[in-house]
């Protein structure tokens, strides 16, 4: 997961995790922010998503979106659900040190 990156590194960014909460119309509601910082963008997966969200305690099914910061909601949040778009995500880095994050939480229709 991320851990300490030398000073100066180009590969290294922080991720603004924004979980609890609920995405409605253009704002992330009710939810709570933690950060990861000193991320390595040679490393970064969904595997490494996952094990971030699961070290918040959060399990089940979860959508996760993100930003850039200086983007707004308006600008749309993008979808993250594999490894490509991680990639697509760090081309921002190392232009941005911070990518935002967004929890959504998916309730699961039960089956009779």
């Amino acid at each position: 997961m991320c851990g300490f990156r030398p000073a100066g590194d180009e590969a290294g960014f922080s991720i603004q995790m924004y979980h609890n909460g609920e995405i409605r119309g253009n704002y992330y509601v009710n939810g709570s922010v933690d950060w990861f910082d000193y991320c390595d963008k040679d490393r970064m997966s969904m595997t490494e998503i996952d094990a971030m969200v699961k070290e918040l305690g959060h399990e089940g099914f979860i959508n996760y979106w993100y930003n850039i910061p200086g983007d707004s909601f308006d600008d749309g949040l993008v979808k993250l659900s594999e490894d490509t778009d991680v990639l697509d995500m760090l081309v921002f880095v190392p232009d941005t040190r911070v990518i935002n994050i967004f929890l959504e939480h998916v309730l699961a229709c039960s089956q009779e």
